[in-house]
């Protein structure tokens, strides 16, 4: 009877190993744990599972520790995970079968969990496949199977099978170690002959860490390269669009974008940038185009339809609400209806609420601008906090602001710690009622540090003469919001007008 071999590498992972075995014990044949210098009860946790464990000599190479994993495994199939990974328990039954399958390399869905400073994410890839000579790893870090797989004749299905990943549910300071980790990974083979993947992922790893100025140096060289494939071409001139729009060059951006668009047109990451390119030069028409494509793509990967094979499966619900938002403003009805519709149907099935009600309270919401304080909690079973921005945007298309006043006010009994409603309900009472609109905009900055919020401070403590209150909020924008070069140039400019109030300070 074909056998199945849960293949990993560990360090120091007591923290998540148990839980991680714990979901795969009753599916595997064997248990193989590759330790690459734990000092924790790392290895004293994989014993009590019956592993066998095995040490390597970490060399800053994920492929060559994964590839050695793989030449201690004896089974028929291989199922890798992370020790900050769990097979969803509901997975289980769908592995065994693949068991007996004739070898493939199967699509799993990895669903990373969010936390208060990232959303969470979803992606496919091959987690389970046949355990062939000579398939292996490439990559020094996000090191990946696929290509490997399809050099080697394996077929790639698709399957229901997901893993559950814990390891980005961490604060903002452990997110961006484990980007510089990956950095510093990828930089000690720069010199050397690396490939087109590692070097993409370079560039991708630069661009996450706001190193746009090297992440563009680099996606040049790609593109300049003779020997680079279609493929890699349009992916690098995706990157190279990413990092035109971080720096607000958007001409440059856009057309970056639509040259690789005819390779990845599929690519719900490509739609959803010329979405926000053409949303920043209010070019709300193809934004809109862009939109409903990222959500035809984004579905497809959902329902498991699509072309692309690695790739990163956006929010649906986030692509919905912006989608209703644009439609609004292009008087679409039409369109705002059934993506109401839409959403509801979504959001009951993810939930597993009834549609009716759901449907009913996204009417009464985005149509009716109207919602009961006994709505509250059904508020917060339906809508993530990080969906709020979009929300209120919608909300207030409404023409009575009493309307929003009280819609927003009972957004936020449901959401008190919203740096956007509290900003919201501020702009509400710039004009008649200053006083409130600081404090509230002072509420807002005490949960999120958003560049906007001082600048409306600024413009009310001007209008004032409060030029105190000016300096004070200038200084702190400067010193809270200038990573980003499109805020950096605002700032700037703003520096500019306000240059008669700052110098009176310096004198």
């Amino acid at each position: 009877m074909p056998t199945l071999s849960l293949c990993m590498i560990v360090k120091n992972e007591e923290k998540h190993l148990t839980r991680c075995l714990s979901s795969a014990q009753n599916v595997v044949d064997e248990i193989v744990v590759v330790d690459t210098g734990s000092s924790d009860k790392t290895i004293e946790i994989a014993e009590s599972f019956c592993a066998k464990i095995f040490h390597f000599d970490w060399v800053n190479d994920f492929s060559a520790a994964r590839n050695f994993a793989l030449s201690k495994c004896t089974g028929d199939w291989i199922l890798y995970l992370d020790a900050d990974e769990e097979l969803n328990h509901d997975s289980i039954e769908e592995v065994k079968r693949y068991k007996s399958h004739k070898p493939a390399g199967v699509y799993c869905t990895v669903k990373s969990l969010g936390s208060a400073s990232a959303k969470g994410s979803v992606m496919k890839y091959p987690r389970l496949f046949a355990n062939v000579s000579g398939v292996e790893f490439i990559g020094k870090v996000h090191e990946q199977i696929s290509d490997s797989l399809s050099k080697n004749k394996i077929p790639l299905i698709e399957s229901e099978i997901e893993i559950i990943h814990h390891g980005y549910a961490i604060d903002e300071d452990g997110l961006l170690k484990k980007k510089e980790r990956n950095l510093s990974l990828l930089l000690s083979n720069e010199n050397k002959k690396s490939n087109v993947y590692d070097k993409l992922k370079l560039i991708q790893t630069l661009i996450s860490l706001d190193k746009y100025d090297e992440a563009e140096v680099r996606a040049n060289s790609i593109m300049n390269s003779k020997l680079i494939t279609a493929a890699d071409l349009s992916l690098a001139m995706f990157y190279m669009a990413q990092i035109k729009y971080e720096k607000n060059d958007l001409n440059s951006a856009n057309s970056f974008a639509l040259k690789s668009y005819k390779k990845l047109s599929d690519k719900p990451e490509l739609n959803y940038l010329l979405y926000l390119i053409n949303t920043r030069v209010n070019n709300i028409g193809e934004a809109f185009k862009f939109i409903m494509l990222c959500i035809t793509t984004n579905k497809q990967l959902l329902n498991k339809k699509s072309t692309i094979e690695s790739e990163n499966i956006l929010d649906q619900t986030d692509l919905y609400l912006r989608a209703i938002n644009l439609s609004l403003k292009l008087n679409k009805t039409t369109d705002t209806e059934n993506l109401i519709t839409e959403l509801s149907n979504y959001i009951s099935t993810e939930k597993e609420k009834g549609f009716e009600s759901v449907q009913l309270f996204f009417e009464n919401l985005f149509l009716n601008y109207s919602i009961k304080e006994s709505d509250s909690k059904l508020l917060k079973e339906l809508i993530n906090p990080i969906y709020l921005n979009s929300i209120t945007e919608i909300i207030k298309f409404c023409k009575d602001d009493s309307l929003v006043l009280s819609t927003l006010n009972i957004v936020l009994h449901s959401f008190p710690e919203s740096a956007i409603i509290y900003k919201n309900l501020a702009q509400m009472y710039i004009n008649s009622n200053q006083e409130k609109a600081i404090e509230l905009f002072n509420k807002s900055l005490q949960y999120e540090k958003d560049p906007a919020v001082y600048i409306n401070l600024i413009s009310i403590y001007i209008s004032k003469s409060d030029y105190e209150g000016v300096r004070r909020c200038f200084y702190q924008l400067k010193a809270n919001c200038s990573d980003k070069p499109q805020i950096k140039q605002k700032i700037d400019i703003l520096r500019e007008k306000l240059n008669p109030i700052l110098s009176a300070s310096a004198s």
